[in-house]
């Protein structure tokens, strides 16, 4: 598959989770930056920081495996999300605002911060 094509590829699904996930948001009566959020974080942190895969593996090993998974986690401050994204630590690499856009970001960080809630 080419470059373009794969990148083409990759935006439109981008684009379907974040509708996919506003149309849910709006059914579920759910905050709709943290379902944007949520889609944003399936797209671009998941392949890492879901269970079994390299950034949990990482963490595990790093902090315990209590720290491993993001989305359980309930010591993570906004701040510190956004200065790993951005400068990036150790294997994880830094993510543009091309990659993910402040408004993706921040989405990300209220999809996280809502996970400290009690369900």
């Amino acid at each position: 598959m080419n470059r373009a094509r794969s990148r083409a590829l990759g935006v439109a699904y981008a684009t379907l989770c974040l509708a996919g996930s506003s149309a849910l948001a709006a059914d579920a009566g759910a905050d709709p930056v943290v379902a944007r959020g949520q889609a944003a974080y399936t797209h671009r942190c998941a392949m890492c920081h879901r269970e079994g895969n390299t950034g949990a593996v990482i963490l595990a090993r790093r902090l315990g495996k209590e720290k491993a998974l993001l989305e359980r986690r309930t010591d993570l401050q906004p701040a510190y999300v956004r200065q790993i994204v951005r400068v990036g630590l150790v294997n994880m690499p830094p993510l543009s605002r091309v990659e993910m856009p402040d408004p993706d970001l921040d989405a990300v960080i209220a999809y996280l911060m809502s996970r400290k809630s009690p369900p």
